[in-house]
């Protein structure tokens, strides 16, 4: 449990949406952002959703994460809920939500230079530890490179002056990126 805070959250942001359409399904996510957790939700075209918070400090880490299954309703099951402890200076990825993504492009803003090397837990079913590279192109786009640096699988986003996603690609599963004029950003394959 967190210890009490003695001044209440500030909210940065709020209502960002996405839509990450791939070969198999249609995911759609909002999230809201403060000065101590990002907060929302990931519902599939199958109707189950992800409702999460990702603990931050104020170095751009995150403490641990808050997630809640809720399955489609048709299916009859109870939600199921995990409290995840992150190692120290380890960010949680999941799938490819812009959240927490975009958390990782936090953090190595926070460390500098234009290549940072950053701890992740891959967070699901088979979650695994793995190391992802931020490398800075220009001061509007970056490339999120896997442990394997197969360059057919780096995530290639177009970014803002605050580090948010704007659009991109991925490569190796045709998904494309692009932002929307009503605010939400659009992934299409």
């Amino acid at each position: 449990m967190e210890a009490p805070c003695s001044s209440p959250e500030k909210q940065l942001e709020s209502d960002r949406r996405y839509i990450s359409i791939t070969y198999t399904d249609t995911t759609f996510e909002s999230f809201g952002r403060t000065d101590r957790a990002i907060t929302r939700v990931l519902v599939e075209r199958s109707g189950d959703s992800v409702r999460f918070r990702i603990h931050t400090t104020p170095e751009a880490l995150v403490s641990m994460l808050d997630i809640t299954l809720h399955p489609a309703s048709d299916r009859g099951e109870r939600p199921r809920t995990r409290r995840i402890g992150m190692p120290k200076g380890t960010l949680p990825v999941m799938a490819t939500s812009v959240a927490f993504l975009e958390q990782l492009l936090r953090r190595a803003h926070v460390v500098g230079g234009d290549s940072v090397s950053i701890p992740v837990m891959l967070v699901g079913a088979q979650a695994s530890l793995d190391v992802f590279t931020v490398i800075r192109n220009g001061s509007d786009s970056v490339m999120l490179v896997g442990p394997d640096w197969n360059l057919t699988n780096v995530l290639h986003f177009a970014v803002d002056q605050q580090g948010r996603i704007l659009g991109g690609r991925i490569p190796i599963s045709g998904t494309r990126t692009q932002h929307r004029g009503d605010g939400e950003v659009m992934v299409a394959s």
